[in-house]
């Protein structure tokens, strides 16, 4: 695998982020201004490089390679204009977990690209980094991206689309659309498995005792090494250098107050039970340390959770009417809605275990329940389609929603149009 091809901190931001700033020589040339924000030349070459490097493309010619850097700059013009945007808007909320869990999620993308986990382990070794360090770097960059889509789905979820527009939408495209995949039209009833009060205490008692031997003097490194389930877990629980800003609010909170060699009691955040050890502070910075114990369901919560879907499941079989049940149980707030519908799905695109129950189950039958990350979905199959061409009659949802994303995305293209007549936007290449 040519991991070395571009660089592997490259690898990791682009995957989830249109612009990043890298660390800059003093001669880098300023290649646009947006407003107060500034668009090195830097950032635009390092945009190019993974757009070709993705692509696969060689662009030799000059004038098309002109013309590459040019768009790739309206790009990332348009991406500071919606961040711009995006922060004036006090609707627009973002919680600490959403960022960690695009952290994990895009963490999963990268080391699913190489060959194991030793592999991925020693490039981040060569790059002079770890987890936790790479994940800090990108935190405020997945936060304005979160933003940014956000502000775009809000703006989407406004556009309503006329029978005309789908119709004409559907003439002008048809024999460009995609090929409708296999795929079926579900309800769900979805139970969350989540931790209960007497494994919340349970936790935190264990969390207590690791306190205790860390505050009488034993080595906090090896009972990071030993206990914490953090990723850092393998470097003794050492986060490094951090920063106000960098962290999850309660822990910045605690560990800045920390004084050096000194050990906090237990925090908790999004994520869990924290003990910090702050090893080192300099002016604005901290060097510390911290054992995770993460708040995760237990074996029971898990067994708690999959004997109720089992009885809703016999209740079912039995002539249960699915959407009372729903309404009475279903943890999905926006089927719930519905009835617990959740509309049409690609087979492909679904969990292995969830394409092998739907497949095994007929038009307006329910599944048996299925666990995955989400929960234990008990699904009811409401209609199933192959794989053919799409078609007015057969497909009118589908053509719809592709007809309302175009005409979504034609009206952000023009309200990005307004946002730059009201911005000062200077380009200089």
């Amino acid at each position: 695998m040519k991991t070395r091809i571009i660089s592997f901190l490259v690898i990791f931001c682009f995957l989830f982020l249109p612009s990043i700033i890298f660390a800059q020589e003093s001669l880098d040339q300023i290649v646009a201004i947006v407003g107060k924000d500034i668009i090195l030349e830097s950032e635009l070459k390092t945009q190019l490089e993974f757009y070709l490097t993705q692509t696969g493309k060689k662009v030799e010619n000059p004038e098309e390679l002109n013309i590459l850097r040019k768009t790739l700059l309206d790009q990332m013009i348009n991406d500071r204009l919606l961040l711009a945007k995006a922060e004036k808007d006090t609707l627009l909320k973002i919680n600490e977990k959403e960022i960690e869990q695009t952290l994990e999620d895009q963490l999963s993308k990268i080391k699913s690209q190489f060959p194991s986990e030793e592999a991925f382990q020693k490039e981040l070794k060569t790059e002079g980094l770890t987890e936790t360090e790479l994940k800090r770097n990108y935190r405020e960059q997945i936060k304005e991206q979160i933003l940014r889509d956000k502000l775009i789905s809000s703006k989407l979820s406004k556009a309503n689309i006329s029978l005309r527009e789908v119709k004409e939408f559907y003439q002008s495209y048809k024999d460009s659309l995609p090929e409708q995949p296999e795929s079926a039209k579900l309800s769900q009833i979805l139970l969350k498995i989540e931790p209960s009060q007497k494994t919340l205490d349970s936790l935190k008692d264990f969390a207590s005792t690791i306190l205790v031997r860390a505050k009488a003097g034993e080595n906090f490194s090896e009972l990071a090494k030993r206990y914490s389930e953090d990723l850092s877990a393998k470097q003794g629980g050492d986060l490094g250098f951090l920063k106000k800003g960098e962290i999850l609010p309660e822990f910045e909170m605690r560990a800045f107050s920390l004084k050096p060699g000194e050990i906090s009691d237990l925090v908790q955040t999004s994520l869990g039970y924290h003990i910090i050890k702050l090893e080192e502070k300099k002016e604005e910075e901290i060097h510390v340390r911290h054992i995770l114990i993460k708040i995760t369901p237990s074996q029971v919560d898990s067994a708690k959770i999959l004997s109720l879907a089992d009885t809703l499941y016999q209740k079912l079989k039995s002539g249960a009417d699915f959407v009372l049940l729903v309404k009475d149980y279903s943890q999905d707030d926006e089927s719930k809605k519905k009835g617990g519908e959740i509309g049409w799905f690609p087979l492909a695109q679904l969990p292995e275990e969830l394409k092998e129950k739907i497949a095994q189950t007929e038009i307006g039958q329910i599944t048996f329940p299925v666990m995955t990350e989400e929960g234990v979905h008990i699904l009811k199959i409401l209609d199933k389609k192959e794989k053919r061409s799409l078609s007015l009659e057969d497909d009118y949802d589908t053509i719809k929603e592709m007809a309302k994303r175009k005409k979504g995305n034609d009206e952000i293209l023009k309200w990005i149009e307004e946002l730059k007549s009201k911005t000062y936007v200077e380009v200089r290449i």
